[in-house]
């Protein structure tokens, strides 16, 4: 109860001091979308007379190299729409369309090697949720999912088209949204709008509204409005699509063939509100993790990448413990309350099938709301398991909220399991006039049942707080977890300790520089203590040079300091022990990135110095190949050499990735990887069709080889093929 007291204390101290508004903001633009009396063929040509007609969006502004600044090649944006559909016109003009970069084609691949438009579609107008998308010169289509302002999930995919075209003049893009992809208020005509366009050879980007580095495209509170939008018709807000699968499964000792089938059935019970039924749910055409190496004494991360479980998600991030690989605020993925992979993958990574799952998310007035439930089938001796998640959050001012959050079961055991937390989020862009300040603050409680049915309850807490600007950017983050918090749906690296992570980064971006766009310098904090205040762990991390080159071409220099007091010996490879003890060491890096705008690519390192006792060298290279739109290779290596009292010994981690892109709707990707401290290797062969727009084949191949004695042997091997089609009403 007293860390809820202090919650709440927090909550009223945030949000009646860190509201203070300096000066007013300037209007934002808007534009007018176009009734059509009939629907226009989508043909990336931008020849009817309607487009002509519509007004647009002339003038984009640079927010990278010369924030503020015209950007250099002219762009123009319309939109139309009739009863069932919004259709967006990008012209953008090149005076040298021979330049244009344009490699990547395949549906969710990455644009940002190419030119490219990317917008967001705030269709509430509440600057918390929407819709981003992306388009190349070659019709390769990304699209996420907005949440909370700021949070994009990327597995989300929409039903929407895109056909585009290049000409004399540049490239144009015709995007036709159907309007039964997108919730939204019919009774508002205007959403959130705003659009960046990137010019990759000149390392150039621009957007219509919010033209300064440290903003995004996606923060919806920076959108102008697109007015104009009524009539609009959802339809009847149902979706069915079923699938076949056939697989053929083959291990040490046994092999299998099977065929099974499954449904999703969606329900818009209100414009803003679905409700989502899985029966039989299958991950056949998920992606394989990437292979990790582990050089500590905790647990590692793997993300969710099942798209049932990323759809709707973001409603689950909690207290600003969610962060992307390159957040600089520290202590990132230590404690995930609600982490959906302990949902049909138990904890030594076998699949529990799921026999029904099922899903409401959406908003209600003020409200956003999420619950979740699913059936699995019982591991081992296990019988069948129930779990659940719900998710309340109550939007108040400008970007900030309130939320509870519980979920109850254990699929892995048959002791209970329940945790419940309440978080409050604040987040402004006015600060000060036009900064940005962001505050999370949460409390958490779990309680499970042990074998002889006694209860063991615990509680983790913590508060951040974010200034994320230039020049300066400043973040600040407490979590303290206890000794016997367990959340049987969440993830906790560590226990017992409290968490300390600060970071200050400074940018100055030099006029004229002949060499540089932009240089950084940073001091990077994280501290652990016991619970008795013991220091158990910390890395202080100062990057005195950290360069943008004129070329996009990066440069980094780094140095850190680690602290490790384990008070036991952990194997840290085979047959190699730490003892415990008190160890400190120092270690330097140096990283180049070559831009991303070449045919060749390569993010290289290199890490000497100490490693507790001893020495290490580490090396990596991640290099791509895009030798023309049909195709990319990825090739990625890293290299340990460490050298302990206790013995020495080296780590290889390898990958090789190659996609075909036949089309923007069917490609074909192969992903082989390597590890030696399981001296194993896996191989995944993915072919994906969308042979109608939300309707698509997938046939997958998965094998696994074990090294012994000089020669490789196959210990899995599974192949599936798996056919869904999407219905809308």
């Amino acid at each position: 109860m007293r860390h809820f007291l202090r919650i709440l204390f927090l909550i009223i101290l945030t949000n009646g001091f860190l509201s203070v508004n300096g000066i007013a903001r300037e209007a934002k633009p808007s534009v007018k979308a176009t009734r059509l009396e009939s629907p226009i063929q989508v043909d990336g040509l931008l020849n009817e007379t309607e487009w002509q007609s519509a007004p647009p969006i002339s003038q984009l502004y640079q927010y990278e190299p010369s924030a503020g600044d015209e950007l250099s090649e002219d762009t123009e944006v319309r939109f139309l729409y009739d009863d069932k559909t919004l259709y967006l016109g990008v012209n953008c003009l090149d005076q040298n369309p021979s330049g244009i970069i344009a490699r990547g084609m395949e549906r969710d691949g990455s644009v940002s090697p190419d030119d490219y438009v990317y917008f967001l579609l705030d269709t509430f107008h509440d600057q918390r949720n929407g819709y981003v998308f992306s388009v190349n010169p070659n019709g390769a289509r990304y699209d996420a999912l907005l949440s909370r302002g700021t949070n994009t999930n990327s597995e989300w995919d929409g039903v929407w088209e895109t056909k585009t075209s290049i000409d004399d003049e540049g490239w144009k893009a015709e995007i036709a949204i159907p309007f039964t992809s997108l919730s939204f208020d019919p009774n508002n005509d205007t959403w959130g709008f705003n659009i960046s366009r990137n010019i990759r050879r000149k390392s150039e980007r621009g957007r219509w509204t919010g033209a300064r580095p440290e903003i995004r495209t996606s923060y919806a509170a920076e959108a102008g409005d697109l007015t104009g939008l009524s009539g609009l018709k959802q339809g009847l807000g149902i979706e069915f699509s079923p699938y076949v699968v056939g697989r053929y499964r083959k291990g040490d000792s046994d092999a299998d063939s099977l065929g099974d089938w499954g449904a999703d059935f969606r329900y818009r019970i209100t414009p803003n509100l679905s409700a989502t039924l899985s029966y039989n749910t299958d991950f056949a055409e998920t992606e394989v993790d990437d292979r990790q190496i582990n050089l500590t004494r905790f647990p590692l991360f793997f993300p969710e990448k099942r798209g049932f479980f990323l759809e709707d998600s973001g409603i689950y991030n909690f207290g600003g413990l969610t962060s992307s690989r390159r957040s600089r605020t520290g202590l990132r993925n230590l404690l995930v309350p609600y982490f959906t992979r302990r949902i049909g993958l138990s904890d030594d990574g076998d699949i529990i099938p799921i026999t029904v799952a099922g899903k409401v998310a959406g908003r209600i007035g003020d409200y956003e709301v999420g619950l979740t439930h699913a059936l699995l089938e019982g591991k081992h001796a296990l019988g069948s398991q129930n779990v659940s998640s719900a998710r309340i959050l109550r939007h108040f001012g400008e970007q900030s909220s309130f939320g509870l959050m519980t979920t109850a079961g254990n699929p892995n055991a048959d002791e209970d399991s329940f945790l419940l937390g309440a978080d409050y989020h604040f987040r402004t862009s006015n600060f000060l006039g036009d900064k940005f300040l962001q505050s999370d603050v949460f409390t958490l409680a779990t309680w499970n049942t042990d074998a002889n049915d006694h209860t063991i309850a615990d509680q983790a807490f913590g508060a951040s707080l974010i200034y994320p600007n230039e020049p300066l950017y400043l973040s600040m983050k407490y979590i303290e977890i206890g000794e016997d918090f367990k959340p049987a749906l969440g993830f906790v690296r560590r226990q017992g300790v409290r968490a300390y992570a600060g970071n200050v980064t400074y940018t100055t971006r030099p006029d004229d520089h002949p060499w540089f766009r932009e240089v950084q310098m940073s001091l990077n904090t994280e501290m652990f203590t016991d619970l008795d205040n013991r220091l158990d762990s910390a890395e202080f991390t100062l990057t005195p040079l950290e360069v943008e080159f004129h070329s996009a071409d990066e440069f980094e220099f780094n140095i850190e300091h680690s602290i490790d007091n384990p008070t036991e010996d952990f194997e840290i490879a085979d047959g190699i022990v730490i003892p415990a003890g008190n160890y400190n060491w120092t270690d330097a890096s140096a990283i180049f990135t070559m831009a991303s705008k070449r045919v060749i690519a390569a993010d290289l390192g290199l890490t000497l110095g100490e490693f507790y006792n001893g020495s290490r060298q580490r090396a990596f290279a991640e290099i791509t190949i895009l030798p023309n739109k049909h195709l990319a290779f990825n090739l990625d290596y890293s290299f340990n050499r460490v050298h302990l009292p206790t013995g020495g010994f080296d780590t290889h981690l390898a990958s090789a990735r190659m996609v075909w892109k036949f089309t923007p709707d069917l490609t074909w990707s192969h992903l082989l990887q390597y590890d030696s401290l399981s001296d194993s290797m896996g191989f995944q062969s993915l072919l994906r069709w969308e042979y109608r727009p939300g309707s698509e084949l997938f046939a997958v191949v998965n094998q696994s080889y074990l090294h012994e004695e000089r020669s490789w042997r196959t210990t899995d091997e599974e192949f599936a093929v798996k056919v869904g089609v999407n219905a809308r009403f």
